[in-house]
Parts: C-alpha cells; sequence; structure tokens
C-alpha cells in the first residue's frame, strides 16, 4: 500500500507522466497535502490581514501562486492516471476541468468516481498497480 511520503513522491516523479494506472493513495494523499498546505497559507491569509503588512500578504500570494501552478500539471496527470485505472480515457480530466468552468459542481462526482476502487487486473492502460495482491479494500 502507498503511504503519504511516497504518494506525494510519485505526485512529482510523475510530473509530465500521463500514462499508466495511478492507485487511490496515488490520487488523494497528494490531494490531501495540497489541502493542508492550502489551509496553512490561508491561516496565513487571515493573520496578516490583521497586521495590516501588504508586503507578508504579497509574499504569500506569491507563494500561493507558485505552488498552485508548479501542481497543475502533476494534478492533471494523476487525475488522467486515475482515469486510466478505472478503465476510462485520460481525456475526461479536459471534460471535467470544462464542465467545472461551466457548471461548478462537477467535481464532487470526479471526487465520487476517483473513490472508487480501479479495475483489477491489467487493462488497456496498463497492469494492476497492485499486481496480483489486488483486493477492494486496498
Amino acid at each position: 500500500m502507498v503511504g503519504f511520503g511516497e504518494a506525494v513522491g510519485l505526485f512529482y516523479k510523475n510530473y509530465f507522466n500521463f500514462n499508466g494506472r495511478a492507485t487511490r493513495a496515488e490520487y488523494w494523499w497528494p490531494a490531501l497535502m495540497q489541502l493542508l498546505i492550502y489551509s496553512v497559507l490561508i491561516i496565513g491569509f487571515i493573520v496578516t490581514a490583521g497586521l495590516e503588512s501588504d508586503v507578508w500578504i504579497g509574499i504569500l500570494v506569491v507563494i500561493a501562486l507558485i505552488f498552485a501552478f508548479g501542481n497543475l500539471i502533476p494534478n492533471y496527470a494523476v487525475a488522467a492516471r486515475r482515469f486510466h485505472d478505472l478503465d476510462q480515457t485520460g481525456w475526461l480530466v479536459l471534460v471535467f476541468v470544462v464542465a467545472n468552468g461551466l457548471i461548478g459542481l462537477t467535481w464532487f462526482a470526479q471526487m465520487v468516481w476517483f473513490a472508487m476502487p480501479g479495475t483489477v487486473g491489467n487493462n488497456q492502460y496498463g497492469p494492476d498497480p497492485f499486481g496480483s495482491k489486488a483486493d477492494i479494500f486496498i
């Protein structure tokens, strides 16, 4: 089973890799990491807003933008690999990006979809990431 550190490492190691499959852990651990970092940045914004310090707010904005843009491609890549694990085309990432821009609530459907276990055994996008140890509880 992929742990937090290993999943975050794979997230950045596969920065431009849109091929193959990604387990639920490979998708959700980096999502948690990003949620935690954004939470810290939001707390930083709240704290610095009370200080009336434009310099610190500017620094936090730059950090947030660098982090967001730095994670954009690996987020799309891991989402494409996650769709592949579900035996779906990775182009669904683009469909969800457009749908989220137009409708705004399709992210919930994607979250539910990505919570589902991947196909057991090989599929058209590659071998099962768990190999012969595939189990619905992994």
